[in-house]
Order: C-alpha cells, then sequence, then structure tokens
C-alpha cells in the first residue's frame, strides 16, 4: 500500500502545527510534534482542523507536500506601554502624597540626618514645592526691608 508523507505549516509563521487532525473518508489522524502524517494513497480528500486554525478540505491531487493553515487568533506583536508620574497640582495631591506607608517612613527617617524633622519633611515634600536658596534670599530680603 503506498503512503503520501505531508507537513501541515502555519502559514503567517511557518511553524509547524502540532495536534492537527486530518480526516478522511477511510482513516484520521494527527500530526505529530513536527507537523508530519502519513496518508494512503487511496485517499482523495482531507479535512484539516484544530482548535486555533480554520478548517480546511484539501484535495490531494492538488498538493504536494505541504498543507497550510490560516490562524483563528489575532496575532498582536508585543506592546511597550511607558508610564508618566502624576503631578502634584494642589493641595489635596500634597496631603495624599504625604500619605506614605511605614516602610516609606522608616526610609525617609533614615534618609534625613539625626531623624531630624526638616530632613523628613525636606524627603516628603516635593522639589518643585521647595524653596530655592535664591528665593529664599529674596524673602529675606523683603523682610529686612519691611523691618527697616
Amino acid at each position: 500500500m503506498a503512503q503520501r508523507r505531508l507537513v501541515v505549516i502555519d502559514v503567517e509563521t511557518l511553524i509547524p502545527v502540532d495536534g492537527a487532525n486530518a480526516v478522511g473518508n477511510c482513516f484520521a489522524v494527527q500530526t505529530d510534534s513536527l507537523g508530519f502524517i502519513t496518508v494512503p494513497d487511496s485517499c482523495r480528500s482531507l479535512v484539516f482542523s484544530h482548535v486555533n486554525y480554520e478548517s480546511r478540505i484539501i484535495n490531494l491531487d492538488e498538493v504536494r507536500d505541504t498543507v497550510f493553515l490560516i490562524s483563528k487568533l489575532l496575532n498582536v506583536k508585543e506592546v511597550v506601554v511607558f508610564g508618566k508620574t502624576p503631578q502634584l497640582e494642589d493641595y489635596k495631591d500634597l496631603q495624599s502624597h504625604m500619605r506614605l506607608s511605614k516602610t516609606d517612613l522608616q526610609l525617609a527617617s533614615i534618609q534625613s540626618p539625626n531623624g531630624n524633622l526638616f530632613g523628613l519633611l525636606k524627603y516628603l515634600i516635593p522639589k518643585k514645592w521647595r524653596k530655592s536658596a535664591k528665593e529664599k534670599r529674596k524673602e529675606r530680603l523683603k523682610q529686612a526691608l519691611e523691618e527697616y
């Protein structure tokens, strides 16, 4: 009895399809891990089916040795999402920002010198709300002019 060897391949990725079912009028067989099946020459047509692929009826007179299956699944390439840290706009945001967990407070106290309150506040308050040395100098000059 003569036989043909066919390979079942995904049309998009060109990877062999493992576990595809091939059903003929006289037999039923499943592809191996490399996508191969052996079909008797007496068979004229086959129905190929797989969970992830469209079913396909093939006339064996029209096929040489490769059967291509079309995927049902939508293949999406890798998606990368970038986040942005939120900007603290008003006082409520500052309050929510200052509600830190116990570990965050411990880290802040370690980073502040000798655990003083100024160092802790410096860690907790965002940089954009802290006054620069230039702004502090301007305030001192204003106070000095007001007192004069």
